[in-house]
């Protein structure tokens, strides 16, 4: 939406202080994230808002979504979390140390993410089409990301859209914030303590047991995420024949002939190693 309606819209103003007031007179309630939601929505117009929370060592929670149908749900968070987070951008960003600011998809996304198998089996099936996500840190040390995404077909968010939302991250971290420090959002929870520091590499150590080089597990798992053969090169600092020349390799020790065997290959192994949440 043009701010300058913010300025010429009274009647809007009035309806935007209404929302966030009652946003912020649901802290601490089970009724925060709705009236959250609601009152972004009424500024930029969104299909779905969702909220993950990382901490190192340990598998995210998903402790809220707008998505009311249950099998759309299933596939947009539970199965998120059974594995393909691993692969997925935000998750990334929060990897590199990432606790504050909106970024959105395309922004962060490796360049041939959008033609990447992860994007085909878990975009495509979501149907979201587009993702802004606003991450604040927690006391504890674990990240939040409120993400709120276009879905079914809907146009990807304009350049304007997305001002608005990075002018809104600040005020809609510090409510989110309030509302979940000291929330026990049931990390360090599991007996035995059976998250694993490093998914990924257990992933693909199991993958090519002693038959991969580490090169080699580098590659695949820079092809998994989405990157390109240069961005690959440019990574690891070798060529990009050297590049295609190791996930040839990779592919034939592996018995596979495509990155759509190899996410399968994949995501059947973090399905042992990543425990489903209780």
């Amino acid at each position: 939406m043009d701010m300058t309606a913010l300025h010429a819209d009274p009647e809007f103003t009035a309806h935007l202080g209404a929302d966030f007031a009652r946003a912020v007179d649901a802290i601490g309630t089970l009724a925060f994230m709705d009236a959250l939601t609601q009152a972004v929505r009424a500024i930029v117009p969104f299909d779905n808002a969702m909220l993950f929370a990382y901490k190192s060592g340990e598998r995210p929670r998903g402790p809220y979504t707008d998505i009311s149908d249950a099998a759309e749900a299933r596939i947009v968070i539970d199965q998120y979390l059974l594995g393909p987070f691993l692969l997925d951008p935000f998750y990334s960003e929060v990897q590199q140390g990432r606790v504050d600011g909106l970024a959105c998809l395309g922004d962060i996304a490796p360049d041939e993410f959008f033609a990447s198998e992860y994007y085909e089996q878990h975009y495509r099936r979501t149907r979201i089409t587009d993702e802004a996500g606003v991450f604040l840190a927690l006391p504890d040390s674990a990240v939040l990301v409120y993400s709120v995404t276009r879905r079914h077909g809907s146009p990807v968010f304009a350049p304007a859209d997305l001002a608005v939302l990075r002018g809104l991250a600040p005020l809609i971290a510090a409510l989110t914030r309030r509302h979940w420090a000291g929330v026990d959002l049931g990390f360090g929870s599991q007996a035995g303590g059976d998250a694993t520091p490093d998914p990924i590499a257990a992933a693909l150590a199991a993958l090519g047991e002693t038959v991969l080089s580490q090169r080699q597990r580098q590659v695949v798992a820079l092809v998994l995420k989405g990157h390109s053969t240069e961005a690959i090169a440019l990574n690891l600092d070798i060529s990009a024949d050297t590049v295609k020349v190791h996930r040839r390799n990779a592919y034939a020790k592996l018995g596979i002939s495509s990155q759509a065997e190899l996410f399968a290959m994949f995501l059947d192994l973090l399905s042992r190693i990543v425990a489903p949440q209780t």
